[in-house]
């Protein structure tokens, strides 16, 4: 296998948390006073930054930004409850393992707050196999209107001397392959994420998966 270092999204991609994720977001939306979205319109919807995808659901930027504090909460506050229990995709451990055994570097690169984020990683076991792992610190208002994951990724990658024609990324959003096209690196897009696979068909990943144990043999294609 050519690749030697495997970035990988946490929310969406390896935990099975999309309800989750709904289910925060229209907590949301209730304090906002606008309607509750389905998962139907959620995945047509859903767009980083954030604010995007708010607009787009009746939430104004400066309503947004006035109330960052209290829907911030609202969202975390549903999304924990409801994530408790949302298992590793599956086939991920195996996928997990299988790259390991190829001697693949692994790193979680993930919006998502780091302390939690680390939490849900050893929950389910997994927070030895990733050498790496990048969350936000904080969710402010910079969360909400910029993204930041190629910062934090370029960094890493410089700081560690991996290449990008020997990485990949993997995750449910239209961010991964935009970080890829940017980095010069492969993409690999998955469907039982936050975002519908027509979106992510239109976008410049490189490779689009319905089960994670479809990306080993992607990979050694490659």
């Amino acid at each position: 296998m050519k690749y030697k270092f495997g970035i990988f999204d946490w929310n969406g991609t390896l935990i099975d948390d999309s309800h989750a994720n709904l289910a925060g977001a229209n907590a949301t939306f209730r304090l906002a006073g606008v309607p509750e979205l389905s998962m139907e319109r959620y995945r047509e919807t859903m767009d980083f930054p954030l604010i995007h995808f708010y607009n787009r659901n009746g939430v104004d930027t400066d309503t947004y930004l006035a109330n960052v504090g209290p829907f911030g909460n609202a969202f975390f506050k549903v999304y924990r409850e409801q994530s408790e229990n949302a298992p590793l995709k599956t086939g991920a451990m195996k996928a997990l393992d299988h790259l390991l055994e190829q001697d693949v570097v692994l790193m979680i690169l993930s919006n998502h707050l780091q302390d939690h984020l680390e939490e849900q990683l050893a929950e389910r076991h997994v927070h030895s196999k990733f050498k790496h792992i990048s969350g936000n610190e904080i969710f402010d208002k910079s969360q909400i209107t910029k993204m930041n994951k190629l910062e934090r990724l370029q960094k890493i990658m410089k700081d560690n001397g991996y290449k990008a024609h020997e990485s990949f990324i993997i995750g449910d959003s239209l961010e991964e392959p935009a970080i890829a096209k940017a980095m010069g690196m492969t993409s690999v897009s998955v469907t039982w994420g936050c975002f519908s696979r027509a979106r992510l068909e239109e976008s410049s990943t490189h490779h689009v998966i319905d089960e994670i144990d479809e990306l080993a043999g992607f990979l050694s294609q490659q």
